[in-house]
């Protein structure tokens, strides 16, 4: 009996038990014919395997471009790992690939097909929030283009992913770190971060020596979380939390590094000038001024300045702004610049100063034209208090959209002073309906009324 006639034999006498629209390789949501005689997909394993050490390979020498044109799209370069569902890895490491080239939009869709593939792992959620967040900062350095609505919903890609990610595993320092930049950087918001990055911050210190030795890469995000937490927590206005984070940021990572030491004693520093402690203010910015001597660090000079001018000594608070490159002095340089001048009686020279600021500043504007009318005010030039004032409310009225409480004060204290009764009690009552508890309004009103009453001009 040959091989094709005892075949046939077993055939028929064998039950037929495979439903018919099963038969010959059918599919069951439990159990496939390829799963049932795996030579198929146990070829796909040994393509993905390949493909993930040739990927591997080429990312230790960053050819990302090389190995995007070998395996991306997978639905072209390897239909058959897709067609049998062995293609997350290769999608993962795609979307790294992509990731680092910033096509973020291309990364996302991937892992978004890999996310709906394995909902509860804790990698995928974890690099799909990591390339929103990332997509994030390339905007925020102008290196790709993500702006109003497209923002605000990468924003929350990153958000939904990150909280995904830390239910997955709690005790993650890195995602804990992350999702708090994420709240302070792109949401604005220092009281939603803090405890994210204090939970960053315990979850380490709960790891075991052992533990933190298997995780050292998360000890970067560790000291990061130290420094920007006391960041938030200044911002926040709770200053004591925020030194005692700064000095175990010190502590942590005067060997390691992994915050340049500028800024932590710049950190240090800002936290003890909001503390009004001065001179320890100034010890601190003193060093890190020294720290990068090469580089005029504008802010850490500005700031000192700011010390020495509460340490009433002007003298030394303009050697240190002259310190800034002028064309470097950024307008938050020029404001404490003018004031410095202002301190030592140099009116004019503030006022040259602040023309200057106007000059370039196209989103603070209103800042220098309201010292500007300030200034004149205090040479008695009421006219002119009134116009600065007047350029200060259009230009923030046109940047965002409301009206500046403190432009209004000022208009209708130049008006009054020069005369102009009825325009100041219409600027003051305006004032009142935005701005009721506005400093000095009710002094103002008093005077406004007193006035009116009285029908004469009185010298306030």
């Amino acid at each position: 009996m040959n091989a094709k006639v005892a075949v046939d034999k077993l055939n028929q006498a064998a039950p037929q038990t495979v439903p018919e629209n099963q038969a010959g390789g059918g599919w069951d949501e439990f159990l496939s014919s390829d799963e049932l005689v795996p030579v198929h997909i146990e070829a796909a394993e040994r393509m993905q395997e390949s493909i993930l050490a040739e990927m591997e390979t080429l990312f230790r020498e960053n050819r990302w471009e090389d190995a995007l044109s070998l395996f991306y799209p997978i639905e072209e370069k390897a239909p058959e790992i897709v067609e049998l569902g062995v293609d997350v890895s290769v999608r993962e490491k795609n979307a790294f690939a992509l990731g680092h080239l910033q096509r973020f939009d291309e990364a996302i869709v991937e892992l978004q097909i890999c996310v709906n593939r394995i909902p509860d792992d804790f990698y995928i959620h974890n690099s799909l929030a990591y390339t929103a967040y990332n997509s994030l900062y390339a905007a925020k350095n102008r290196e790709i283009m993500l702006s109003g609505k497209a923002r605000q919903q990468r924003i929350a890609l990153a958000e939904k992913h990150f909280r995904a990610a830390r239910t997955i595993r709690p005790d993650s320092v890195t995602n804990f770190y992350r999702e708090g930049m994420l709240r302070k950087e792109f949401q604005r918001k220092p009281a939603a971060a803090l405890p994210l990055f204090l939970k960053a911050v315990e979850n380490w210190d709960n790891l075991s020596e052992k533990d933190r030795e298997r995780r050292h890469q998360e000890r970067k995000n560790f000291i990061k979380a130290l420094y920007q937490g006391a960041s938030a927590a200044l911002e926040t206005r709770r200053a004591q939390l925020s030194l005692r984070l700064v000095k175990r940021c010190l502590a942590e990572d005067e060997a390691s590094g992994h915050v340049a030491r500028e800024f932590k004693f710049f950190a240090l520093g800002k936290i003890h000038y909001h503390l009004n402690q001065f001179e320890a203010a100034r010890d601190a910015l003193r060093f890190a001024a020294r720290c990068d001597a090469e580089r005029p660090v504008d802010f850490v000079h500005e700031l000192l300045a700011r010390c020495y001018l509460a340490l009433d000594k002007p003298e030394k608070a303009l050697e240190r702004i002259a310190r800034v490159p002028e064309k470097r002095r950024r307008p938050y340089v020029r404001w404490t610049e003018s004031d410095v001048l202002c301190r030592m009686g140099n009116f004019e020279a503030a006022i040259n100063v602040l023309k200057k600021s106007i000059e370039r500043d196209n989103r603070s504007r209103h800042k220098s034209l309201l010292r500007l009318a300030k200034i004149e005010y205090r040479l008695g030039r009421f006219p002119q208090t009134t116009a600065w004032a007047r350029r200060a409310g259009t230009f923030f009225e046109r940047q965002w959209g409301r009206e500046l409480p403190e432009a209004l004060f000022w208009t209708a204290l130049g008006e009054f002073k020069s005369g102009n009764n009825a325009g100041a009690l219409e600027t003051a009552h305006r004032l009142r309906e935005i701005d009721p508890h506005h400093p000095k309004l009710g002094l103002l009103l008093e005077r406004l009324q007193t006035v009116k009453k009285d029908g004469i001009r009185r010298v306030v």
